[in-house]
């Protein structure tokens, strides 16, 4: 009893676990007990439940009495409940499962999706775009792949559980990205783009030659389409690719000037000023030709210099670059009679001249040359001081760490290491 009446030797409210007998006396009980599976009756009997101890639901539509039924039995003819289900509560409609809210301990709860009741999986059925989380109270769970509230990744479709060594237990890899996005090289991320030293296959981000900054579709060392700051692409048979070789080396020191491999070109250097009889067109000296049959884009100059530029290149440091391809394009995306007509880097050109950025940017914010707001590839951002750093280094204030010899990062969201997902050295990148 858990309340007395105002009538003598009567109880007024039963406790749960018991109903109030309608023939109560002083010398009768007023309170009798429920079916084993009711936590509240009105009746005596199985059918006279009006709430069930937990592992059951009510068998009957909203504020009628009914049977408890156990969560995970599926036999009922009308009252359904839900396969290796612990706890539940009632649909409150005939023929619609139960609501399944935690699942045995060997089985994994997977949300209701659509038109489709919650489940309880085993480990082995908690697949296709779900994975399995284990808990300690409340339940495991069978975790969309994209809940990122619950160790999912987002914007991932299809995921697996594998064992990390850097991250404590199991960590969820990424095996297929949704909405378009790529997938990580690190399968850790779903991103909207291939970050440098990688590139795009079937939205899967793959890993070019390491030397590699961009790559033609494959891992060959000649493939390269540009190089990480410090290298130039040396080019094969094509104006796009090559391999990548040290700056100022090879083809690109051949009659350059000592010490005038000063020209800085998406972070690498190139010949500014060639020896007598050359000119720097695209970074290399080729031959200043004649007056009738000068170089292609380059007006050559009499100190080893190109005094003019035409049709699609423009003029940098004393060379002409053609905008269309690599290293031109990294500071001008277009031009016309031998002036940039659209600057790369962010910045409005004025009559074929473009403001600088600082070398480390890509973009900077227009008339704030040393506020970065994209990085060349090697460098990561640092939002909080607007600048480029270096991979391998860490920010001015420690707050964001570098990784040695990583040349392709993403920096973290607040604090710690980098991403890194190029190492230019055989090192583990996880």
């Amino acid at each position: 009893c858990s309340e007395v009446g105002s009538t003598a030797g009567q109880c007024e409210t039963c406790a749960d676990g018991y109903f109030r007998n309608s023939n109560a006396s002083p010398t009768s009980d007023s309170c009798l007990e429920c079916d084993p599976t009711c936590l509240t009756c009105s009746a005596a009997g199985e059918s006279g439940c009006k709430s069930c101890k937990d592992g059951y639901f009510l068998g009957a539509t909203i504020n009628t009495a009914g049977k408890c039924i156990k969560c995970d039995n599926v036999d009922d003819t009308n009252w359904k409940g839900v396969v290796g289900c612990l706890k539940c509560t009632t649909s409150g409609a005939a023929n619609t499962p139960a609501t399944c809210t935690e699942c045995q301990a060997d089985r994994y709860l997977k949300a209701k999706v659509g038109d489709t009741a919650e489940t309880c999986e085993t480990k082995e059925t908690c697949t296709g775009g779900y994975f399995p989380k284990d808990e300690s109270t409340g339940g495991n769970k069978c975790v969309k792949c994209s809940d990122t509230d619950n160790g999912g990744i987002a914007d991932c479709a299809k995921c697996s559980l594998v064992t990390s060594s850097t991250r404590a237990g199991v960590a969820v890899t990424c095996t297929e990205c949704g909405s378009g996005k790529k997938l990580s090289p690190l399968k850790d991320a779903c991103l909207t783009a291939c970050p440098a030293g990688t590139y795009d296959s079937s939205n899967v981000c793959t890993p070019c030659h390491t030397s590699c900054a961009e790559c033609n579709s494959n891992a060959n060392q000649d493939s390269c389409t540009a190089c990480y700051p410090g290298s130039v692409l040396n080019k094969t048979d094509s104006l796009n690719t090559g391999t990548c070789i040290p700056e100022c080396t090879g083809r690109y020191a051949e009659n350059c000037e000592a010490n005038q491999c000063t020209a800085v070109l998406g972070g690498s250097k190139y010949c500014s000023r060639c020896k007598s009889g050359f000119v720097p067109v695209d970074g290399l000296c080729v031959s200043s030709g004649t007056t009738r049959a000068p170089p292609a884009g380059c007006t050559p100059g009499t100190d080893g210099t190109c005094s003019a530029c035409t049709d699609t290149y423009f003029k940098e440091s004393g060379g002409c670059y053609l905008s269309t391809a690599y290293p031109g394009k990294t500071l001008c995306s277009q031009a016309s009679n031998g002036q940039c007509s659209q600057c790369a880097n962010g910045q409005t050109q004025n009559n074929g001249i473009y403001p600088a950025c600082d070398p480390t940017c890509a973009t900077c914010e227009t008339g704030k040359s040393q506020e970065c707001k994209t990085c060349f590839s090697g460098y990561y951002f640092d939002v909080t001081n607007k600048v480029c750093k270096k991979c391998s280094e860490n920010s001015a204030d420690g707050k964001i760490q570098g990784v040695e010899n990583c040349v392709s990062c993403a920096p973290p969201a607040s604090s710690g290491t980098v991403t890194c997902y190029v190492t230019q050295t055989p090192t583990v990148n996880r």
